[in-house]
């Protein structure tokens, strides 16, 4: 079967699997079904790419993350019931007020994102606390799942000194430091900021007109009424497992732990000085309460292992070759920057993912860019930022796990996604383009 016909089949997917989201198809049929279309467009061995490739795929993140998300959730389902979370958000309440409380949101996003906190799981640490807030405010949780993206994908690969996995794969592809181009990625830091701060409250302020209100879920109910009218706890001992975390997994990976090793003993360590420093409000139910946190993220873990699963296929469709020569061809006609960001974007939109379009992009074409007359830190600041743009299509398994974890659906979410998460990162490489053009590196 021709490339071209397989091609074809690999864009039908991806629309398909878009448009089974939005109807409400679980994420792992819709997956499957795609991953169908891609197999047979392309001339593959059904059994094979089933069995093998879509298993694997999924398997393998699953074998990554799997403590990763328990782990995280868990944490996130202690900070609620205890009510740690809602102490910290009455805090952030007073300091902000009802109408910056998206922006409260963003920042404690991107804080504990640059503390390390892994994109896939800040949600369960920042959820418990924004929806106290966004409930207060009586601000539509819509808007949660691209602020939760927006901090902790978007704001943190612009911040000088953020070392994140697609950042690795793109400087060792240039031969750079993961901390080159600074004075670019302040510039984009600032900007995103502002970019940011513009957005949430013009679309708070139209969303209420709209008359979009705050809505509980069935666990959102559930926790405002078993905290109604009880003490919460201090604010000292809401912070300090947050801080923990945070400062714990700097310290173990100077000292030589792996990352993922740190982040394990971190997050296991602060949710154990959460339980010792909260016990008064879990007598009788810690182990329950551990328990259903840490068994609460499975189900998502399969929609994103799910995900993960298709991205395999794609990348193993005879196909997908195709749009690399694309890619090849671009960078020998147009601008090496612009070409660049158009090429990695083309590689994360059809995997959905930003790392695997990086890695992709850095293996691929990587020595075909430093071959041309362009400042290669410049390059790694650009295509970093670039990457995270059409790698948040409405199937990105990070997005969906998020809409998630809040209780929103994809197609009444994705919107806020859309210009924060495609939009913006895109506008920010193309802004970095000007500023390596000028010499701003």
């Amino acid at each position: 079967m021709s490339t071209g016909i397989g091609a074809i089949g690999l864009i039908v997917a991806i629309v398909a699997l878009i448009l089974m989201i939005y109807k409400g198809v679980h994420v792992a049929i819709a997956t499957l079904i795609a991953s169908a279309i891609v197999i047979v467009t392309n001339g593959m061995n059904i059994a094979d790419s089933f069995v093998t490739t879509y298993s694997t795929g999924l398997g393998n993140f699953f074998s990554t993350y799997f403590l990763m998300f328990c782990l995280a959730s868990a944490y996130g389902e202690v900070m609620k019931i205890t009510g740690a979370a809602e102490t910290i958000a009455n805090a952030l309440f007073k300091i902000f007020g009802a109408r910056f409380a998206p922006i409260a949101t963003l920042l404690v996003t991107w804080i504990l994102a640059y503390g390390g906190i892994n994109a896939f799981i800040v949600v369960f640490a920042v959820y418990p606390i924004a929806m106290p807030l966004f409930r207060k405010a009586n601000i539509s949780k819509n808007l949660m799942p691209a602020i939760f993206l927006y901090g902790s994908v978007v704001v943190l690969v612009c911040t000088p000194g953020v070392i994140a996995g697609l950042m690795y794969a793109l400087s060792e592809g240039f031969h750079v430091s993961p901390l080159s181009a600074a004075t670019m990625g302040i510039i984009a830091l600032i900007i995103s900021l502002i970019f940011g701060v513009v957005y949430l409250m013009v679309r708070t302020k139209m969303s209420a007109k709209k008359g979009e209100v705050f809505e509980a879920s069935e666990s959102d109910l559930e926790l405002i009424k078993a905290h109604e009218g009880k003490e919460l706890p201090p604010l000292w001992s809401s912070l300090a497992p947050l801080i923990l975390v945070m400062v714990l997994r700097v310290v173990l990976m100077k000292a030589g732990i792996g990352t993922m090793a740190a982040s394990y003993i971190s997050i296991f360590t602060s949710t154990a000085l959460l339980i010792v420093l909260q016990y008064k409000y879990l007598k009788g139910i810690a182990i329950k309460t551990y328990t259903d946190g840490f068994l609460a993220s499975v189900n998502i873990m399969l929609l994103t292992g799910a995900m993960m699963g298709f991205a395999a296929v794609v990348n193993a469709a005879p196909c997908f070759e195709l749009f690399i020569n694309f890619a090849k061809y671009l960078s020998e006609v147009a601008n090496p920057y612009i070409s660049a960001i158009i090429s990695i974007n083309i590689f994360s939109g059809i995997t959905g993912a930003s790392m695997s379009g990086a890695t992709i992009f850095a293996q691929t074409l990587a020595d075909t860019y430093l071959s041309y007359n362009i400042d290669p830190s410049a390059m790694f600041r650009i295509t970093s930022i670039a990457s995270m743009g059409l790698d948040t299509l409405p199937h990105c398994p990070t997005f969906l796990a998020m809409a998630t974890v809040c209780g929103v659906t994809a197609k009444k979410s994705y919107g806020h996604v859309f210009w924060c998460t495609v939009v913006a990162p895109i506008g920010l490489a193309l802004i970095c383009v000007v500023l390596a053009l000028a010499g701003i590196v």
